[in-house]
């Protein structure tokens, strides 16, 4: 596991420098155009004095808005303040703004504060910024126009951007305002290469700024315009008055609250007054009822006597007992019902005494004398008195339901008046606070004016510029540092951006993972006389190691599958096909020792005669079209074995040729007569001869796909793939061909 770690962090530092050195040159040509004019312009700049002023901003007045919105009565108006830190951002504004700058330099002198060199040096870089100029740069006429169209242009732009325009932007690139960290302090600075010009500029700027300070935030005719307001809306306000108090006139309104909570307390006491009345009523009525029913009852005579009797004291006790009976049982009635325990008993006790007196009066004989009942009298006079009692309540509770109706209408006519006579009392409200208002405003305004005339401002210079006494420190070695620092971030980030965006194969496993297929080796990148030495490969008795690797790894897939016939093809012209086939075929002819037939089937652009320095009299196309003798159209060649078939010269329809009958019959010819065929084919993307030939050899013909290191995109890598597999060729691998070993070998080694 600590050997994978090691080779894994081994190839990510190799990988990182491959990128370094892969792209050097990208990134030498960023860090030096990024360093270099740094360095030149810091040596080379004037040296540059500064003189700075501070100003204390407090927020005053105009810092300070009253809303026009009305505020409750006896308060105060809705009160904005601003924050101190957009105040002062405010004031920075105002310092920066392009007017004061020019009345500035309208007062020291143009030529002053900004150099006519400078002047110069503005007005051209302007122009070249004009549209003119871009236009005429970008279609490359500044050279080929006449002069006269270029000053016409150059002078239209003059007249746009005048040389007080120009010297303005000049003074707001060397202008700094700023903010003073956790202070009320502004600091505005500026610098000139004339040592005499900044303290001067900046006084003037400070002591303009104050009159200008007082230009923005002075409101003009404000009092005026105060003044009338608070006249309309005295008026109206005397209007709404007038209308509020002829309507309380008119429906004799004094305080209306007060009106309506009596009349409503009014209300409210009738009618609990009638809900006793009703309550009284009906138990006047339950009393009424009790004494006609005790009426009914009690009998109008009573007995009084008889003459002689020896028990005459036992039936007097008994009458009394009877009586008092009668009496508690009249008081029971008024405070409870009849079925009430304590009536029933009251009943039960004079059941029994009755019956005790009609025994005891049996007893006697002779005459009895009666009188009047006092109990009936009694009853008679209570209900007499019951019955007056109750008309009047009837009458009193008549009285009570017709106030009652005439304080009810009185509250629904108050209701029917509230809406209006509130609205007429918001609009007096109303009225009356915009008018207060307003007249706290219009004595604001004097205030303000007079303040104004008077110069008082809520800023103040705590410490006037002074002229410097020495330039500002250039730190040229910090500058070179820095510029250092970020060309190199530049040039690693744009090395590493176009390393990320290049799709290109580089090394043998990005074919292997984006292919699919075996990598049978890889070339190294040399000059084109080596690559196309055919002589000093034929001189040579053995083919170069890469190569070999690259022929084992063919020899191993094609016998594998049974195939003698190879197509050597890439995805695109220039990739280095032609020069890989020729090195196949002479190490397989070197190494095996066998006859192998390397025929040009690139009719397209054949180049196998060139490298070989053979005619291209007869060749292949004649074999096929023609019916030429194979062997008059083999040529051997300089390396022992290998026998060349050129493309011929009857090839003006390469698709006939490769489409001809007698293909396959030509085809079986070169398997009889070689053992090892191979053919040096067109490129796949933009000729189907490749694909047309692999489909002709079905089964038969292995392919070899010949990719250029760094050359291409890999998706039309895929695309030639995928094309000859359709065809029915099978891919016995690819050859990543020209591969550049970017970092040095002793580098290599230490990584």
């Amino acid at each position: 596991m600590d050997s994978a770690y090691r080779q894994e962090k081994r190839s990510s530092r190799r990988d990182v420098a491959g990128v370094l050195f892969r792209r050097k040159w990208v990134i030498l040509a960023v860090f030096l155009s990024t360093v270099i004019p740094v360095t030149v312009y810091t040596l080379l700049q004037d040296p540059i004095y500064r003189a700075e002023s501070r100003i204390l901003v407090k927020p005053g007045r105009e810092n300070i808005y009253v809303s026009p919105v009305g505020a409750p009565v006896g308060a105060h108006p809705p009160t904005i303040i601003q924050r101190v830190a957009e105040v002062i951002n405010s004031e920075i504004e105002i310092i920066r703004s392009r007017v004061l700058i020019r009345r500035v330099l309208e007062e020291v002198g143009v030529a002053k504060v900004v150099p006519p060199r400078g002047l110069e040096s503005l007005r051209v870089a302007h122009v070249s910024e004009s549209l003119p100029g871009k236009f005429f740069e970008k279609v490359g006429l500044a050279g080929v126009l006449p002069p006269t169209i270029l000053e016409d242009s150059v002078a239209a732009q003059e007249v746009e951007a005048p040389p007080l325009a120009v010297a303005v932007e000049r003074v707001l690139a060397n202008l700094s305002v700023e903010r003073l960290k956790g202070t009320d302090v502004m600091k505005v600075g500026f610098k000139s290469p004339d040592p005499d010009i900044p303290a001067r500029f900046v006084n003037v700027l400070v002591e303009r700024y104050l009159e200008r300070h007082l230009e923005v935030h002075q409101s003009k005719k404000s009092a005026d315009f105060f003044k009338a307001q608070s006249r309309n809306l005295a008026q109206k306000l005397k209007t709404a008055t007038s209308e509020l108090a002829e309507f309380n006139k008119k429906y004799g309104i004094v305080n209306f609250e007060q009106k309506k909570n009596l009349i409503l307390s009014k209300y409210t006491d009738i009618e609990g007054i009638i809900k006793d009345n009703e309550a009284k009523i009906l138990a006047s009525r339950r009393s009424i009822d009790t004494f006609r029913a005790q009426l009914a009852k009690t009998p109008e005579h009573e007995y009084a006597g008889q003459n002689e009797t020896p028990d005459s004291v036992v039936i007097n006790d008994l009458k009394t007992k009877l009586a008092d009976l009668e009496l508690e049982k009249l008081r029971l009635m008024h405070k409870y019902k009849p079925d009430n325990p304590k009536i029933t008993n009251v009943n039960e006790l004079m059941a029994r005494a009755k019956a005790m007196l009609e025994v005891e009066q049996e007893k006697f004989h002779g005459s009895v004398s009666t009188e009047v009942n006092a109990n009936h009298q009694k009853l008679e006079f209570a209900l007499m008195m019951e019955e007056v009692r109750l008309e009047a309540l009837e009458s009193q509770q008549a009285e009570l339901e017709t106030q009652l109706i005439e304080y009810g209408r009185k509250v629904e006519r108050l209701g029917l008046l509230e809406p209006e006579l509130r609205d007429r009392e918001r609009t007096v409200k109303a009225h009356e606070e915009t008018y207060r208002l307003y007249l706290t405003k219009f004595e604001e305004s004097r205030v303000s004016d007079a303040m104004d005339a008077a110069k008082m401002v809520s800023v103040s210079v705590l410490e006037p510029a002074r002229p410097p006494l020495s330039p500002v420190p250039a730190h040229k070695a910090l500058n070179i540092f820095v510029s250092m620092c970020l060309g190199g971030v530049a040039a690693l980030g744009l090395a590493f951006l176009m390393e990320y965006f290049d799709q290109s194969y580089k090394v043998p496993e990005d074919i292997r993972d984006d292919l699919g297929v075996p990598v049978l080796g890889a070339v190294r990148d040399q000059r084109r006389k080596e690559m196309q030495d055919v002589e000093a490969l034929g001189l040579s008795p053995t083919s170069p190691i890469h190569y070999q690797t690259i022929k084992s790894g063919v020899v191993m897939g094609a016998e594998e599958k049974g195939l003698k016939l190879l197509c050597i093809c890439s995805p695109t012209p220039k990739e280095g096909c032609s020069t890989i086939a020729i090195n196949i075929a002479a190490s397989l002819a070197k190494d095996r020792r066998c006859r192998v037939a390397l025929v040009d089937a690139n009719f397209r652009h054949p180049t196998l005669h060139a490298s070989f320095n053979l005619p291209n009299k007869t060749g292949f196309s004649d074999i096929v079209q023609e019916g030429t003798d194979v062997r008059e159209a083999v040529n051997e060649s300089v390396i022992p074995g290998l026998f060349v078939i050129t493309s011929g010269v009857s090839m003006k329809n390469p698709m006939a040729v490769l489409e001809s009958d007698r293909m396959d019959e030509v085809i079986k010819l070169l398997k009889e007569e070689f053992e090892w065929v191979l053919f040096d084919c067109a490129p796949i993307k933009y000729f189907p001869d490749s694909s047309v030939l692999a489909r002709r050899l079905a089964g038969e013909v292995g392919v070899v796909l010949v990719v250029r290191a760094e050359h291409k995109h890999a998706d039309i890598a895929v695309q030639a793939k995928e094309s000859m597999e359709e065809a029915g060729g099978k891919v016995l691998g690819a050859v990543l061909n020209r591969q550049r070993y970017v970092i040095p070998e002793t580098v290599y080694r230490k990584l």
